[in-house]
């Protein structure tokens, strides 16, 4: 099994060098979901995924030799949010050389995945060739999803105010949830952009996004109800095509309801039941909300308060800590100064996607807001491939918008 990755690695190499950098960002894209089953396997200090941090950059250097092809608009962008990631790693590398090292290769992906998608993807068939590739990708964690439900095999086990996350060989929730939110995204920007009038390509279409849906609400994540919550009511109020999109999500709500029946609404009444019972009084402390979330933030505030010195609260000890939220990470790696570069990128992004065709913005803001939402419970600055889908497609809509006007 530890050598399927490596297989997927050789394969990069191959598309790479017989057909070209589109085609092997097209194998990386298809296949990510599989790679990252193999998270906990590790050789010396290095995961797999962290070989695969190491070799993207190696494999697709090329594109940093036609950054000036790239409005100056997008690389600012990208340089403030580079800053808000960097600015007080320096002080790790003698302490923690491995993680300073490993930073650094997380930074240099985060740059490329601002420029990666919107250089490589320049025609609508490339288009088409990267949005089928992102629902292929999502394949994997949908079919060990429905298996598990199928079979009652829990591959591992991980649960949440007594509910039983169907996470499968992940190590939690987010790359289920991630992976089904950038299919049913995918599904949604077809329809938008291309004909369908294929019986087999619509009947794929569905069978995904159907199937994202139940492998979302199988993690039971707190931040995919948000998300999917602020999508619907995006997709209403901003998109061009509401029906056609809003049926789209209707249809995967509509596949939950009768998987699942009346368990849906007291399952996703059970998730919140922490949050529910602070509002009625019955949960009295509010840090058992949100996972607990609030004592994690709480110590770590503490410790930045009281523990670190003046400078490191304003420039950050570079020392990468599970704090579960971005902002409050960004404070410990970086200091004031990169919780200020992080709040200056967020106010430039909110910018960009008013620069973005009507048409499509609703896209920018459906990412823009899943970023935000995870910057709450999570830390997306640490995964580089979120950021190199979520970063690319966002820019893509923003230096490209011609590549999504409906074809006739």
């Amino acid at each position: 099994m530890i050598f399927i990755p490596f297989v997927i690695f050789l394969a990069l190499i191959i598309a790479k060098a017989q057909k070209g950098l589109f085609a092997c960002l097209l194998v990386l894209v298809a296949t990510k979901s599989i790679v990252d089953v193999f998270w906990e396997y590790k050789f010396g200090p290095m995961s797999v995924t962290s070989i695969q941090g190491v070799l993207i950059p190696v494999l697709f250097y090329q594109v940093l030799n036609h950054k000036k092809n790239v409005p100056q608009l997008w690389i600012r962008t990208a340089n403030i949010y580079i800053i808000a990631l960097s600015f007080g790693i320096v002080w790790a590398i003698t302490v923690k050389p491995v993680e300073f090292a490993q930073s650094v290769m997380l930074c240099i992906n985060v740059y490329l995945g601002f420029i990666l998608i919107p250089l490589l993807v320049n025609t609508q068939k490339r288009l088409k060739q990267l949005l089928l590739a992102m629902m292929i990708c999502g394949l994997f964690p949908i079919l060990v999803s429905i298996f598990q439900l199928q079979t009652g095999i829990v591959f591992r086990e991980r649960e949440t105010v007594g509910l039983v996350r169907y996470v499968g060989f992940y190590h939690d929730a987010f790359p289920v949830r991630f992976y089904g939110l950038m299919s049913i995204l995918s599904v949604l920007l077809y329809q938008v952009t291309f004909k369908t009038k294929d019986v087999f390509l619509n009947g794929f279409m569905l069978i995904v996004a159907g199937g994202a849906f139940v492998s979302i609400y199988v993690v039971y994540s707190k931040a995919a109800v948000a998300i999917l919550g602020l999508w619907i009511m995006l997709l209403l109020l901003f998109s061009k095509s509401r029906v056609k999109q809003s049926f789209s999500m209707l249809i995967g709500i509509l596949v939950l309801v009768i998987v699942f029946g009346d368990a849906v609404s007291s399952n996703i009444e059970q998730l919140f039941s922490k949050e529910v019972g602070y509002q009625t009084g019955e949960v009295k402390d509010a840090k058992y909300t949100l996972a607990g979330r609030g004592y994690i933030w709480e110590d770590y505030w503490r410790f930045w308060l009281n523990e670190q010195n003046f400078f490191y609260q304003w420039f950050g000890d570079g020392l990468d800590r599970p704090a579960h939220n971005e902002f409050l990470r960004i404070l410990l790696v970086n200091g004031i100064i990169g919780v200020i570069f992080l709040i200056i990128f967020m106010i430039k992004s909110i910018s960009n996607v008013f620069k973005i065709y009507n048409s499509i913005r609703v896209f920018a803001f459906m990412l823009l807001g899943m970023y935000m939402i995870d910057c709450i419970g999570l830390e997306p600055g640490k995964y580089y491939y979120y950021n190199i889908l979520v970063w690319g497609i966002f820019g893509t809509l923003l230096l490209r918008p011609n590549l999504f006007i409906k074809e006739k």
